[in-house]
C-alpha cells in the first residue's frame, strides 16, 4: 500500500475509532479493527503500528481486547512468534452481546430508579409529574428499542 493509501486507510480509521469511541470502547479499537477489516491479507501487530502510526504499547492491548470480545480472531502466521489477525466479519453477534451485558443492564437500573421516584412522587412535590409520566415513557421505549435492536437478524444482516 502507498503512502497515501495508508494516510487516507488512517483517516478513515480514525474517524470509525472516534465512532466507537461513542459505543464505550477505545478509539484505538475502532482503528485497529478497521485496518484489519479492510486488509486484504491477515495483518501482525507490527503491520498495524505501522498502518495506523500508532505506538505498539497502544496496539498490544488492543488486540488482546478486541479479540476477547470476538471482534478480530488470531490466525495461522508464517511462525510462532508473530501473531496474525483477521476481522470478525459478521460484528453482529459481538454489537447485541454488549447491547445485552452493558445497555440493558444500564436502562433497568433506570428503570428500577424511576420506578423508586414515581411510587413516592405525589401533587405538591418540586417533581413536574406530566414530566415524570413522559420520562417514564421515554424509558420504556428505549428498553423496547434496545430489545428489537438485540434480537434482531434482519437489522444486522
Amino acid at each position: 500500500m502507498n503512502k497515501q493509501s495508508n494516510s487516507k486507510l488512517a483517516n478513515l480509521a480514525d474517524l470509525v475509532g472516534d465512532f466507537i469511541r461513542y459505543w464505550g470502547f477505545r478509539k484505538i479499537h475502532g482503528e485497529i479493527w478497521t485496518a484489519i477489516y479492510l486488509a486484504e491479507n491477515a495483518l501482525s501487530g507490527a503491520e498495524i503500528v505501522l498502518l495506523l502510526d500508532v505506538s505498539k504499547a497502544l496496539v498490544s492491548p488492543a488486540l488482546k481486547e478486541l479479540e476477547a470480545e470476538g471482534l478480530i480472531l488470531e490466525t495461522k502466521s508464517e511462525n510462532s512468534k508473530t501473531k496474525r489477525y483477521i476481522a470478525q466479519e459478521d460484528v453482529s453477534n459481538v454489537i447485541k452481546q454488549v447491547l445485552n451485558r452493558r445497555e440493558k443492564p444500564m436502562l433497568a437500573k433506570i428503570k428500577v430508579s424511576f420506578d423508586q421516584l414515581a411510587k413516592d412522587a405525589k401533587i405538591g412535590t418540586p417533581i413536574n409529574l406530566d414530566r415524570q409520566q413522559k420520562l417514564g415513557g421515554m424509558i420504556e421505549r428505549a428498553q423496547l428499542m434496545l430489545q428489537l435492536l438485540a434480537n434482531s437478524d434482519e437489522m444486522w444482516g
